[in-house]
């Protein structure tokens, strides 16, 4: 990702998200709760969920605001505003 999209993110989509509460670390737990696992890998796991959720997320972000700007980039052109 570049880091334009990045620092975009971390500024607006990231709060986005926290005040959507879709990622619930409290249901992953306990998910990971009825499994035979060691707290290590517990928390190795929790990490690991969170790290693809937020870069799923950002690329998301990325993807969404490339195809934005890039519509609107076309729609000024045809329209000449």
């Amino acid at each position: 990702m570049r880091p334009v999209y990045a620092k975009l993110f971390g500024t607006y989509g990231d709060a986005i998200l926290q005040e959507a509460e879709v990622y619930n670390e409290e249901e992953l737990s306990g998910l990971l709760d009825e499994m035979a696992l060691d707290s290590s890998t517990k928390l190795d796991l929790l990490n690991l969920f969170f790290d693809y959720y937020f870069r799923w997320s950002a690329d998301a972000f990325a993807a969404g605001l490339h195809l934005g700007l890039s519509l609107l980039h076309d729609e000024v052109r045809r329209t000449g505003l």
